[in-house]
């Protein structure tokens, strides 16, 4: 057994515990019922749904960024080649310089 020697007490562990005023659990149940019978009978007469709205526009955005896509690749390609041109570029003007550095014979 070992023995635990501290100058301080701890602080005993706090749990939040709130109790409900007026709680009915099967009025509750009842309500929860009713919800989801309403919720099925708009989704028959195609009323409001919710959610349905947003799946519809990420549909919709998902559809147009992969037509967005291609341009990010034309741009991604554009990018390279003038790379590529500035760095072949810089290579001969380098070249060039040391030509007209170097003493001639």
């Amino acid at each position: 057994m070992a023995i635990n020697l501290s100058f301080f007490r701890k602080t005993p562990h706090r749990v939040f515990h709130y109790e409900y005023r007026y709680y009915d659990p099967k009025k509750e149940a009842m309500e929860e019922r009713l919800a989801r019978l309403n919720e099925k009978e708009m989704v028959k007469n195609g009323k409001y749904v919710p959610g349905r709205y947003i799946r519809t526009h990420m549909r919709k955005n998902f559809h147009g960024n992969r037509s967005d896509s291609g341009k990010t690749l034309l741009l991604r390609i554009v990018i390279l080649a003038s790379l590529a041109i500035l760095i072949i570029a810089a290579y001969y003007l380098a070249d060039g310089f040391a030509f007209l550095l170097t003493p001639s014979r």
